[in-house]
């Protein structure tokens, strides 16, 4: 099977249905997305916890959560679809004088940049989440306006939308190669026969860097690294209100999720996977089961919600994030081919960043620039140390091993 659109977007999870719907909604409808699993966001979408934090160390990521949260809780009555934004907030907690010191200046930037933020006591603590205990707590903040989603809804609702405006979504279809002429991007070859198109957007998560480099031999400077989670048994008086709550000095985060909790870690020592290597059939669904891990972020996450100990797994999330060396996204036309772009490196935050990265591919697919500077995000930044894959590989895991350490979460 053949076909031809103005844009062919490979990878349909939520990186490339935002760009689909952001392409659409700009009146660019004439939009094909490849995604090789018979089923949508089957991959790291479907795994990931969903958190939408506006507390960032930079002002360009700032805007991007403002706008996903802008666009969250107004794409209902937009679209017609629900993307199941949950604007409970986040309460972040310190657990040692240093960390306490620290959040006095996450709160002061906050209300500088017009993100509300304060402090909370220990009533206000066991309030806002019941089976906390504040006795173990140096010190915390909320941020009435975050939140979280559902992944899979929220993709969904994108889809959707996409869909509602003439997107067409082809599933089961794996892209193989690219088409060039003239060193400019012509179409998308796949198992299903050739998808003629000007321009290419490549959103596959972990498996950017592969087709990136097999597709234009551009290899993003970024490793895909386990990241897990879990979800709990149901737990008694778990309210609606209940927050995001991140243990920053466990590397720990949890949120409610079917009646029970969802928490997840990141792991001082990361596991990253080379997709090279692996067997082209590799899905997530074929990591291992992080048992000890996950029994470590309950030993660590139990002082401060000791109603852990007692509940059972019900399941574990197995997915692979990726990162590059600075933690910054990379995102932009790939070097050597007209008209291709791609988007990776997501860090732990390719849910609340999903709305804003589908605005810049549209634009720059459309109208030929981002919308704003996103120089910070060029993947060409690292210059030839990209090529050392070795430093790319320790520099990302030490980024994610300190992901919530005092320094990574300075704000600048």
């Amino acid at each position: 099977m053949s076909g031809q659109a103005s844009t062919v977007i490979v990878g349909g999870g939520i990186w490339g249905l935002s760009t689909a719907y952001h392409l659409a909604r700009a009146g660019s409808t004439d939009v094909v997305v490849l995604e090789r699993n018979e089923r949508l966001f089957d991959e790291t979408t479907s795994q990931a916890a969903g958190l939408v934090g506006q507390i960032r160390a930079t002002p360009l990521m700032r805007r991007a959560v403002r706008y996903a949260i802008e666009l969250f809780t107004g794409f209902r009555a937009q679209t017609g679809h629900d993307p199941g934004f949950r604007q409970v907030g986040s309460l972040l907690l310190a657990l040692t004088p240093e960390r306490t010191a620290s959040f006095a200046e996450h709160v002061e930037h906050a209300n500088e940049n017009g993100v509300e933020a304060y402090f909370v006591d220990g009533a206000e603590m066991s309030r806002l989440a019941p089976h906390l205990e504040p006795s173990r707590v140096e010190g915390g903040y909320f941020v009435p306006g975050d939140g979280y989603l559902d992944p899979g809804r929220c993709a969904e609702a994108f889809r959707a939308a996409a869909e509602d405006l003439g997107v067409r979504i082809l599933t089961g279809t794996a892209a193989t190669g690219l088409s060039v002429r003239d060193d400019r991007v012509a179409g998308v070859e796949t198992d299903r026969g050739i998808f003629e198109a000007g321009r290419v957007v490549v959103t596959a998560g972990p498996w950017t860097g592969l087709l990136a480099k097999t597709m234009a031999g551009h290899e993003p400077a970024m490793v895909p690294i386990r990241h897990q989670r879990v979800t709990t048994a149901p737990a008694p008086a778990i309210p609606g209100h209940h927050p995001v709550v991140r243990v920053t000095d466990a590397s720990c985060y949890l949120r409610p999720e079917g009646g029970g909790y969802l928490y997840g870690f990141f792991e001082p020592y990361p596991t990253t996977y080379d997709l090279e290597v692996l067997p082209p059939g590799f899905r997530t669904a074929d990591i291992e089961e992080p048992v000890e891990v996950m029994d470590e972020a309950r030993e660590r996450l139990a002082p401060v919600f000791p109603i852990l100990r007692g509940l059972e797994v019900t399941a574990y999330r197995r997915g692979l994030t990726t990162f590059a060396p600075d933690g910054a996204y990379l995102i932009g036309p790939v070097p050597g081919v007209a008209g291709l772009f791609a988007a990776t490196g997501c860090a732990a935050l390719g849910i609340a960043g999903s709305a804003a990265v589908g605005s810049w591919l549209a634009n720059w697919v459309a109208r030929g620039e981002p919308g704003e500077d996103l120089s910070p995000f060029d993947p060409e930044r690292f210059g030839e140390r990209a090529a050392d894959r070795e430093w790319v590989r320790r520099r990302a895991e030490e980024f994610y091993g300190d992901y919530y350490s005092v320094a990574s979460m300075s704000v600048a």
